[in-house]
């Protein structure tokens, strides 16, 4: 009866164990799971930043493209004028 005992308070003990490395698994699957969030945050943070940057060079692109029209426009004497 002795044995009985002994490997039932074994087994019990076994099965805490595992219950306490799986409540740590879980933990750990959150941070996990938390670190991937914040990880999609920022991409699409970057993302959303890389599209308003390239739509900012277009501007610029477009603005320069205007200036250069206007400067191309001038007409200028001969360097004996100045």
């Amino acid at each position: 009866m002795g044995a009985v005992v002994q490997h039932t308070e074994s087994i019990n003990r076994k099965i805490c164990n595992i219950a306490q490395a799986s409540d740590e698994q879980a933990h750990f699957a959150r941070q996990i799971t938390t670190g991937i969030d914040q990880i999609a945050s920022v991409v699409q943070n970057n993302s959303a930043t890389a599209e308003q940057s390239a739509a900012a060079s277009e501007e610029l692109s477009a603005q320069a493209q205007t200036l250069k029209t206007l400067v191309d426009s001038f007409v200028l004497g001969e360097e004996d004028d100045f």
